[in-house]
């Protein structure tokens, strides 16, 4: 069957021709990857900048990783009039790409740190393929204890943690929150998971129908080879997959803290992604699942100001809103 014979659900119509302004892509391979680290590596000037204009600082400091240094980027009120909760990042880019700057001014976090008084926190977590899998979750998860650790000295409060992130750093936020449950050494109260890259199978119909040019910035093909990069050769076979590196892999999602999930409904991780979240309900876990319209991998960071960027936008921001409002509130009672 050819690409053109794959029935599928088709763009937004005010998003498509966004996509379809873009130069050319090339294939994510080793040959491009460099490429594509410029493309989602911004310098952390305009993040600064956009910082301050909001009443935030910025400070970088380097930790003790547990596999070599790790840099952080501490970004805050100047002033806290309570204990702040800590807004845990990890940026995105197939877990190849990107660095810690990347889209934090676009998904709005900078805006909802200054608006709720928190402390947002995000590590450089290593990538692939230079640093395969364990490093980049462990990486992450690292930066969250150090984080949870230092709460106090910043005005934070370590009980009101949200850790979120974005593609491939959703990917790491889910499997970052997996490890933290298991550990016990770090409460999550809630997690971010804005059309997370779960699923090193590759085996739904999503995966089956964006491949090629039908899958935008980030068809199947790009999904394969970044997994591989992360996983290693025959990973989809495996059965000891580490389900840290791949959530979907995990068979226990009990206990997990509260999860807000959204992906596009014409992009490759949308199946994996409601499979997940209808998981998390199984397992008595409260999950909020948005699937947009005709949203491609990036709608919201391509057409922001476009009805179905706003809308997803605008259900974040509730989101948090509510999220950061009940972990302020005083322990209600919980009915059986």
């Amino acid at each position: 069957m050819s690409e053109a014979d794959i029935r599928r659900p088709a763009f937004d119509t005010e998003v498509a021709p966004l996509l379809q302004a873009l130069p050319p892509l090339p294939r994510l391979d080793i040959e491009t990857i460099d490429e594509l680290r410029v493309a989602t590596g911004p310098g952390p000037e305009r993040v600064i900048e956009h910082a301050a204009a909001l009443g935030l600082t910025h400070e970088e400091i380097v930790i003790d990783g547990p596999r070599g240094p790790i840099p952080m980027s501490v970004i805050r009120p100047e002033r806290l009039s309570r204990p702040a909760p800590i807004y845990y990042t990890i940026h995105g880019g197939g877990m190849v790409s990107g660095n810690r700057f990347t889209a934090v001014i676009e998904v709005d976090e900078l805006k909802w740190t200054a608006e709720h008084g928190m402390v947002l926190v995000t590590p450089e977590y290593r990538l692939a393929p230079e640093h395969p899998a364990p490093a980049p979750v462990e990486d992450c998860y690292a930066g969250l204890a150090w984080a949870a650790r230092n709460a106090t000295g910043w005005g934070a409060d370590p009980a009101q943690i949200i850790v979120a992130g974005a593609s491939g750093g959703g990917g790491l936020a889910a499997g970052t929150v997996l490890m933290a449950r298991d550990r016990a050494e770090v409460v999550v109260r809630a997690q971010l998971l804005i059309c997370p890259m779960l699923d090193d199978r590759n085996n739904t119909s999503s995966a089956g129908q964006y491949t090629g040019a039908a899958g935008g910035v980030w068809p199947t093909e790009n999904n394969q080879w970044a997994w591989r990069a992360v996983l290693g050769d025959g990973h989809a076979e495996r059965d000891d997959v580490d389900h840290y590196s791949a959530p979907a892999r995990a068979t226990d999602l009990s206990g997990l803290p509260e999860a807000f999930i959204d992906v596009g409904s014409a992009e490759v991780f949308r199946d994996e992604d409601v499979d997940y979240a209808s998981r998390l309900w199984k397992a008595g876990v409260q999950a909020e699942l948005h699937v947009w319209r005709g949203g491609y991998h990036g709608f919201d960071l391509i057409g922001p100001e476009t009805p179905l960027g706003t809308a997803s936008r605008t259900a974040r921001q509730s989101w948090v809103s509510r999220v950061v409002a009940s972990m302020r509130a005083p322990t209600a009672v919980t009915i059986p």
